[in-house]
């Protein structure tokens, strides 16, 4: 409805703005004026209008330059422009379409032809709502389609219109120029006014009635002899987007054209745009599902991976359960009958020692006197008595040496997380095991400059032991272990590197299985390794293997040097169900 039509009035001389308010209040539509550019931007910004009627001369910014910045806009470049100036000379028309505008009047011009120019204007306004947004436009060489009854006047047209580069169709009269609408397309259609058989008028209702609906609905410019007032009605009333006179300027005709395929090519433009923003805006609709489809797939399986990761570490509980309950066991028994030995082997032996100390030192005393008085054959004996007192009391100290490391080793107080010096564990461990290396094993030891470690001492020494031992039973024959200490990256680690036999690869994986053992039946319980490597894990550090079948094998114990007091994990200690540390 006329009703809802709004137009916008930018015209700096008030009394030229009242008047044409009052006259398009009189056509029932809804009028705002502003006096300046500024003022247009800030009525823009608050409502679109269907219509903007500007005058080319404005304060400070002209009205070619408003035309200008309001086409470069997409959101206000589809808003019909008729200019206004005071010119009435076929240049300023000229500026004004050139600028941007969809029509141009001189501010002299009839009321009624402005209300009929506004009119038009509107309804094409009114159409271009209604279609932005139906589908999306591409750019082509403009196609024209001249109606005329003259074939002078039609081959005139023609070769004008060709060397705008348009490509150009003619018809000699109004059904053939129909025909030809029904089998091409075109953007265009410039009819004549007066023909026989059937008029532009009839022609223009015909294209109104079947092409005005199309997604890219034809423009029509209706040409006449008579530039009447009443023709001028009938066509724009018939339909037609412009009227122009056969006398005119050609230049004057040609920015017509120009003005009408702007228009329409604006819609177009508008169309893509607003389908390319439809598009990207499903794409991204389908992109965020598409992502929070996969973030959901890689919820569940991350969900399901951390199950098996938590079913692992459940069954990993469990064998570390059965090797520290195995561990506590063999640990107890084994540290009651070191500790007992040590303790029964320890009272004799301080008596047997604090006696040849005082029979040696009574003996010597006495030396100078009897070497005096005796013969020389007593006195050999004698010195051979002294020699195997020695002898003795350097026997008792290794005895005494070795139930010292006992002591250590069985660590009647192993319940206690304390802090050792390693390398003393080491040691006794090595003079533990002395006697099954004999002399055919050569020991280097490598220590470097290590910290205390905080450990359960017992626990450790029992590592130790496993350790070395497997090393001296993979050695046949001569040999060589090498024992190496070092500290590095808040991390202690022991290596026991042997010159045996080596592992073979098809079976390193398992050799820390309770029970499963590489010696022969009867040589070994197969829990050792087993035992150590739940001791170890316990200490929250890790064993290393590496070994080369026929080269030789490395153990690395590896054990983190900040452990506190009673740093072992709480579900370690409920795992042992009351072992020790």
């Amino acid at each position: 409805m006329d009703d809802a039509y709004r137009v916008l009035i930018v015209e700096d001389s008030e009394t030229q703005a009242m008047a044409l308010r009052y006259s398009l209040e009189d056509q029932g539509w809804e009028v705002a004026c502003t006096a300046n550019a500024e003022s247009a931007w800030q009525e823009l910004n608050r409502s679109l209008p269907d219509l903007i009627i500007l005058d080319y001369y404005l304060p400070g910014v002209r009205g070619d330059e408003v035309c200008r910045k309001i086409r470069m806009n997409v959101n206000t470049r589809h808003i019909s422009i008729l200019m206004l100036t005071v010119e009435e000379a076929q240049e300023g028309m000229l500026r004004a379409l050139d600028s941007g505008a969809d029509d141009y009047l001189p501010k002299s011009a009839d009321p009624d032809v402005l209300i009929l120019r506004v009119r038009a204007l509107l309804r094409k306004a009114r159409t271009q709502v209604s279609l932005v947004g139906a589908s999306n436009s591409y750019f082509h060489r403009a196609r024209l389609l001249i109606i005329d009854d003259s074939p002078t006047y039609l081959a005139y047209l023609f070769e004008e219109m060709s060397k705008e580069g348009y490509e150009v169709e003619t018809a000699t009269s109004g059904p053939k120029g129909l025909d030809l609408l029904g089998a091409n397309q075109f953007d265009c259609v410039l009819v004549d006014l007066m023909m026989p058989e059937m008029n532009g008028i009839e022609v223009c209702c015909r294209i109104n009635e079947k092409w005005r609906t199309l997604e890219n609905p034809l423009v029509v410019l209706m040409l006449t002899a008579h530039e009447t007032k009443e023709d001028m009605t009938r066509g724009l009333n018939a339909g037609a987007d412009d009227f122009v006179g056969k006398s005119s300027d050609m230049a004057v005709l040609k920015a017509r054209i120009q003005v009408l395929l702007r228009r329409k090519f604006f819609q177009q433009e508008n169309r893509r745009i607003i389908e390319e923003l439809k598009d990207k805006e499903l794409e991204a609709v389908r992109s965020r599902v598409a992502q929070e489809a996969a973030e959901a797939r890689a919820a569940l399986a991350g969900q399901l991976a951390k199950t098996n990761q938590e079913l692992e570490e459940t069954n990993q509980k469990l064998r570390e359960t059965q090797t520290h309950l195995i561990q506590s066991e063999k640990m107890g028994s084994l540290g009651q009958l070191v500790a007992g030995i040590a303790h029964e082997i320890n009272n004799p032996l301080a008596f047997v020692l604090n006696n040849l100390f005082v029979v040696e030192a009574n003996l010597n005393r006495l030396t100078p006197e009897f070497e005096a008085c005796a013969a020389a054959e007593s006195i050999g004996r004698w010195s051979k008595a002294l020699t195997r007192l020695a002898d003795m009391r350097e026997g008792a100290e290794r005895v005494r040496d070795l139930v010292t490391k006992l002591r250590t080793f069985s660590r009647l107080d192993e319940g206690t997380f304390k802090t050792i010096n390693i390398h003393e564990n080491i040691d006794s461990v090595l003079l533990f095991l002395r006697h099954r290396m004999e002399n055919r094993i050569q020991v280097e030891k490598n220590y470097g400059a290590v910290e205390p470690l905080s450990c359960c001492p017992g626990e450790l020494n029992q590592v130790l032991m496993n350790v070395v031992s497997n090393a001296i039973d993979s050695i046949e024959g001569a040999g060589k272990i090498t024992i190496t200490t070092q500290e590095k990256d808040s991390e202690f680690f022991v290596s026991v590197l042997d010159t045996g036999n080596g592992i073979p690869e098809a079976i390193q994986h398992r050799i820390f299985e309770p029970f499963f053992t590489t010696k022969p039946v009867g040589a070994g319980t197969g829990l050792g390794l087993a035992i150590s490597y739940g001791i170890v894990k316990a200490h929250r550090g890790r064993i290393e293997v590496a070994s080369k079948e026929g080269i030789g094998t490395e153990m690395i114990v590896r054990i983190p040097t900040g452990l506190k007091d009673g740093a072992r994990h709480e579900e370690d200690r409920n795992e042992t169900d009351g072992a020790r540390c």
